[in-house]
């Protein structure tokens, strides 16, 4: 029997935000640090100075997010090999800077961003 439900029935019993299954986020605080794939969320902190990292691939249908909490240099992130679709580096100057990602098809794709710059 094929049932239907409605996407406000879905969210309307949820009483609650829905959360990333992160209790910490994984710090990048070195200058040649990968992103963590292994975590929904990772915090750039460039104390250290400018950083210039990598994200390997991920797992079907993940999100992973990234945020600049502390400027002490930019940072630059690259995809490992070919996996991203279409985009070369994501560079985060400011503290607020964010990038969303959601690794489908075997690439990392931006689903939004916040005043980071992308090159392509």
């Amino acid at each position: 029997v094929n049932k239907k439900i409605s996407v406000s029935n879905l969210f309307n019993n949820i009483p609650t935000y829905i959360a990333l299954d992160d209790a910490t986020p994984h710090l990048i605080d070195t200058t040649t640090e990968a992103v963590d794939v292994a975590t929904s969320v990772s915090h750039i902190n460039t104390t250290a100075g400018a950083h210039a990292g990598t994200i390997a691939n991920g797992t079907n249908g993940q999100i992973k997010v990234i945020t600049m909490i502390v400027d002490g240099g930019d940072s630059v992130i690259s995809p490992s090999g070919s996996n991203s679709s279409g985009w070369s580096n994501i560079t985060f100057a400011d503290v607020g800077d964010t990038v969303t990602l959601i690794f489908t098809n075997s690439k990392w794709h931006i689903l939004a961003s916040y005043g980071v710059s992308i090159a392509t």
